[in-house]
């Protein structure tokens, strides 16, 4: 598998955060910061996509976005219906 490039970052943290980091990494000989930190912003955009994506559900739908729902709403019933009569 191709390694990933890395980015050079340079940020001002809470030193208390840090410090859990920090003995994280002492208590875990494997783990470095880099590797905290990296897991800490995998959380976040997953965090940040499930944000979008409730908003986008819990936006009003466009009348367009209205109309398609109801198209598949009534192609389900119709589905079901001819389910249902062929049992």
């Amino acid at each position: 598998m191709k390694e990933r490039q890395r980015a050079k970052l340079s940020t001002t943290v809470d030193a208390a955060l840090l410090d859990a980091v920090d003995q994280f990494v002492a208590e875990h000989a494997a783990a470095h910061r880099s590797q905290v930190i990296d897991e800490a912003l995998r959380l976040w955009t997953a965090r940040e996509r499930e944000r979008a994506i409730e908003a986008q559900y819990a936006a009003p739908r466009s009348a367009r976005e209205q109309e398609e729902y109801d198209a598949w709403k009534r192609l389900r019933r119709s589905a079901a219906a001819r389910l249902f009569r062929a049992s």
